[in-house]
């Protein structure tokens, strides 16, 4: 039998995560008319109540591979704070263009267009985990995308669901992911904290809240499956979220043997803005091209391109 303490310390560590939750989530504040200017490119779909994530409709931003790629190679991008699908479109319609395959945005709950749907006008860690799921479900079920065929792509906050998505879907589907790329990812919410606030002030965070350490460590010893190709990027200029935190994500998978993980730190990128050629679309790319079975079936565009804020 469970001591008589458990219910208080459950009581406690919920009440750690949805104080963590009201700072760890920033959805943008836009005026209302903003808002109500739906792009052509959002898809709502809503799967199954008895699937994880199912039952409840949600906005994504899907974009097919340019006219002539003819790929089911599909990246599932995760933003960062303090945006939502409205404001990203115009970067992930570049970028679509520039990798050459499909992509699916996924918006969090109590951000942009979720605020419209019932079942996620309230931000939680539980209801990105279950967005991250349908977005999953969404290109394998609805667009006929195999889980090999897609690379999830994280960019700060959206780190941490693509990392906990790689391994709940094999844990639930046995679905082996194709890739995995962290933009600018964090070792841990108490960690972030820590780095802002020191350490005593970061114990108010709950160790397992958004814990990339661990997620990590146990996508690199998952028995019985294969090691997921993990590319992590990460500007030697950010400020936000300081490039330590990527090089230790980097070292400690390599220390657990993890045999195709590498890292790329570009000396001029920041927290938001990234060259789309140098930055990012080249070295995805050819690590992608190197790790990933199928890839370069259709190499990416590597010309030249604007910076992009969103990545």
């Amino acid at each position: 039998r469970g001591s008589a303490a458990e219910p208080l310390i459950h009581y406690f560590s919920a009440m750690g995560l949805s104080l963590a939750a009201s700072f760890v989530f920033l959805p943008p504040e836009l005026p209302d008319q903003q808002r109500a200017q739906a792009s052509k490119n959002i898809v709502w779909d809503q799967r199954p109540a008895k699937l994880p994530g199912g039952g409840v409709a949600r906005p994504f931003l899907w974009f097919s591979a340019p006219e002539g790629a003819r790929t089911k190679r599909t990246v599932i991008f995760f933003h960062g704070n303090a945006e939502d699908l409205q404001l990203i479109e115009a970067d992930i319609v570049q970028f679509t263009q520039a990798m050459k395959c499909n992509v699916l945005a996924v918006e969090y709950p109590g951000y942009g267009l979720c605020l419209k749907s019932k079942g996620c006008e309230e931000v939680s860690f539980g209801g990105v985990d279950d967005v991250a799921m349908h977005a999953l479900l969404f290109c394998c079920q609805v667009k006929g995308i195999y889980p090999s065929q897609i690379v999830l792509h994280g960019r700060s906050l959206g780190s941490a669901p693509v990392l906990t998505l790689a391994k709940r879907a094999f844990d639930m589907f046995q679905w082996e992911i194709g890739g995995i790329i962290l933009q600018c990812p964090f070792i841990s919410v108490r960690q972030v904290a820590a780095d802002y606030v020191g350490l005593a002030g970061s114990l108010l965070v709950p160790a397992d809240c958004y814990n990339n350490m661990e997620t990590m460590r146990r996508l690199c010893q998952s028995p019985g499956r294969s090691p997921v190709p993990i590319l992590i990027l990460h500007g030697q200029l950010d400020k936000v979220i300081k490039p330590y935190h990527g090089r230790t994500l980097l070292k400690q998978a390599q220390d657990l043997g993890h045999p195709c993980i590498e890292g790329y730190f570009p000396a001029n990128a920041t927290h938001n803005h990234w060259s789309l050629r140098e930055d990012l679309v080249k070295p995805m790319d050819l690590y992608l091209q190197k790790y990933m079975e199928g890839w370069n079936e259709q190499a990416g565009w590597l010309g030249d391109g604007p910076s992009l804020r969103c990545f």
